[in-house]
């Protein structure tokens, strides 16, 4: 009797196990690659600010809260505001809470980036394989995409632009899949994450998930014959099958999701359709007018500008992507070889997308305002890159076996010339993305090395102030525990309210951190640290020493002037004219006696009395001089001083040493930290 001969499993099931340990390496070299990537560019925080709000929103998550107390205003982080008696982050809690996820596991919150990166690289390689019906292209899709530069500077960051295309792979690979399975299971997990992307990143979840909704609507109306339903076909059986049998379990995964993203909305914002998002300001979306991160510091965005800021953005694609132009005229060829109509639900991101992104000021702020594209390539259109790798890998692939089965030469070797030259083209685009990034890390290094140098334990610094320019803030890894039990604690310098932080951390030694940044950028001038004291006393003498300018010195113009001044921010309380350098030495130093509203009348001293009004218990004294004029729009150089009333308006406190400010001769010409010029310095008080 023969035996039988033993059972085999179907050949799709053989492939797809011998794929899966390509996979696994697949994920594991873009896990390794975002941790390097981070470790080398990006230890510091990247110079795009919402970097640090993931991640402090990610330890207020591993401390067992979504929001803070509003007495922690001075020390929230950027990109969230005040809500009621609550501080709440603009952003919400799907890609924090991996972060945080990762750090409670772990310790350390770079472990999300990596399991982030190494998802994202596999969940592309199923869905291009799933859209080609071609698991070897799948696979080289996602080596592809891995090894993109903008894939690659996205994974070192905890930016979440690369946690929501790996959701959005993962719902098209899933909602494919699943429709050829016909598996329930596949449909309602794709439905659960799209609902996270759609919590997360709204507006790309619907750019990205709307072609692939469309596809399968389509496809599940038509009434073709059903195909076999093979691990390797391309087709969807769709003969008897409504739009419902698909769409409910999609719901049914999505729904519980939806439902979670409102409870939390009521829970921090007290209104389950509010969104998070707003908190900061409501310009800060979809559409032309005004239009900014903040109500208060916005410009006017016109269609021109949107068109503007998509050309700039897709110019600057070919250098991010693996293989530059050379990758795009693959993704070409290789769209037009693909079969079947699933590759339109790839192909159309390549549209919608960009489209979609026309009418939001971002693109054209990085691509135009500042250099967000140089630095980290243009992350709006990452869905792009989807495309692009998936038909390229196609194209590539057909190289491979057109040159193993064809006679001429010229064939077999066109594959490994055209990887050359991918390799060579990415290789060229990279060495300037390195530079600048490091050059921005140079930046922050110097800046840590000052503060750790000079600030010992149980101190409080002040930081420059961020307000809603945050974005301008140079020291985004400079950062709190959201109890607030650090050694070292960082406060926003707010002028006379920093009294309050005072009071509170009192037992702290405090510094301040002042940053003269050149105009119009957001790094680069110099740094400096002060220790910080405070001045109290009924009258409060303030001193200061000029170094006037050579124009300032020279023989004056008919009603011309230089002035000194002291002021309470708003007015000048008390002005004199400077001396003549040559009358009085090479050292001009001029002094006021600042006294408290209700201090009692004492004999006068060498120095004028200035004596505060009434009408106000803090502010920030000005003390400085003006050069030419009288209208006050000559150039002015001073120092600021936060002070208070205390003591029933009989007493005064005042923050030295004050910090230096300057503003250009001109009308509506704009204040700026001076540490350079040296016009205006303090004399420090006598001990």
């Amino acid at each position: 009797m023969t035996a039988p001969a033993p059972a085999t499993a179907p050949r799709a099931t053989v492939r797809a196990r011998r794929a899966w340990p390509a996979l696994v390496l697949l994920g594991v070299g873009a896990a390794a690659a975002a941790v390097l990537v981070h470790l080398w560019l990006f230890p510091l925080y990247s110079l795009n600010r919402d970097d640090s709000v993931y991640v402090a929103f990610a330890r207020m998550i591993e401390h067992g809260t979504f929001t803070l107390p509003a007495d922690q205003d001075a020390f929230r982080p950027w990109a969230s505001a005040v809500v009621d008696d609550r501080i709440v982050v603009k952003y919400t809690p799907p890609w924090s809470a991996v972060l945080a996820l990762a750090g409670v596991l772990t310790g350390s919150e770079v472990v999300g980036l990596a399991a982030c990166a190494g998802a994202a690289a596999v969940l592309v390689a199923l869905l291009a394989g799933e859209v080609l019906g071609d698991r070897p292209a799948g696979l080289v899709a996602g080596a592809l995409f891995a090894v993109s530069p903008i894939v690659l500077v996205q994974s070192g960051t905890y930016l979440s632009y690369l946690f929501e295309l790996a959701l959005l792979a993962a719902v098209g690979w899933l909602l494919l899949s699943g429709l050829r399975r016909h598996s329930t299971p596949r449909l309602v997990v794709a439905g659960t994450l799209a609902a996270v992307a759609a919590w997360a990143r709204p507006f790309d979840a619907l750019l990205v998930v709307l072609p692939f909704a469309v596809w399968a609507l389509w496809t599940t109306w038509s009434t073709r014959d059903a195909a076999p339903d093979s691990a390797d076909s391309t087709h969807v059986g769709t003969r008897g099958r409504r739009w419902w049998r698909w769409m409910l379990p999609v719901l049914a995964g999505a729904l519980p999701v939806g439902a979670l993203a409102l409870g939390y909305h009521a829970l921090v914002l007290g209104d389950p359709l509010r969104l998070p998002y707003t908190v900061t300001g409501t310009r800060d979306g979809f559409g032309f007018g005004a239009r900014g991160v903040f109500d208060d510091a916005t410009f006017d965005f016109t269609p021109a500008d949107g068109v503007e800021g998509l050309l700039v953005n897709l110019r600057w694609v070919p250098s991010w992507i693996a293989g530059g132009l050379v990758l795009l005229v693959l993704a070409v060829v290789g769209l037009l070889r693909t079969r079947g109509d699933r590759r339109w639900s790839v192909a159309a991101l390549a549209v919608v997308v960009p489209l979609g992104y026309l009418t939001f000021w971002g693109p054209y702020a990085m691509g135009v305002n500042w250099e967000g594209v140089v630095l980290f390539g243009p992350y709006y259109l990452l869905p792009v890159v989807l495309p692009l790798v998936v038909f390229g890998a196609a194209a590539l692939v057909g190289l491979v076996r057109d040159g193993r089965t064809s006679t001429q030469r010229w064939r077999r070797w066109a594959a490994p010339v055209v990887v050359v030259v991918m390799v060579a083209v990415t290789a060229t685009a990279v060495p300037d993305k390195i530079t600048r990034n490091l050059a921005v890390q140079d930046e922050f290094r110097a800046i840590q090395a000052l503060v750790e140098a000079e600030v010992p334990d149980d101190s409080v610094v002040f930081l420059p102030f961020r307000g809603n320019s945050g974005y301008l803030g140079s020291t985004p890894f400079l950062e709190n525990d959201p109890d607030l039990d650090g050694p070292v604690l960082y406060a926003e310098d707010r002028g006379a309210e920093d009294f309050a932080v005072l009071d509170r951390f009192g037992d702290r030694a405090a510094f301040r951190l002042s940053h003269a940044l050149p105009g119009g950028q957001v790094l680069g001038g110099p740094v400096r640290l002060d220790r910080l004291t405070v001045d109290r006393g009924a009258r409060i003498e303030l001193r200061i020493e000029l170094d006037l300018p050579d124009d300032a010195t020279a023989d004056p113009d008919p009603g011309r002037s230089v002035v000194a001044y002291v002021g309470d921010g708003t007015t000048d309380l008390q002005t004199r004219p400077v001396p003549d350098p040559a009358d009085a030495g090479e050292r001009i130093e001029l002094g006021w006696t600042v006294a408290a509203p209700d201090a009692a009348t004492g004999p006068a001293g060498d120095d004028p009395v200035v004596r505060l009004p009434g009408d106000r218990s803090s502010g920030v004294l000005a003390v400085g001089v003006q050069l030419g004029g009288t209208d006050g729009t000559g150039a002015r150089w001073e120092l600021r001083l936060p002070y208070r009333v205390i003591d029933g308006g009989r007493q005064l406190e005042v923050l030295q040493p004050g910090q230096s400010w300057s503003r250009p001769a001109g009308t509506g010409a704009g204040w700026a930290v001076d540490l350079t010029s040296g016009v205006v310095t303090g004399i420090p008080p006598a001990s």
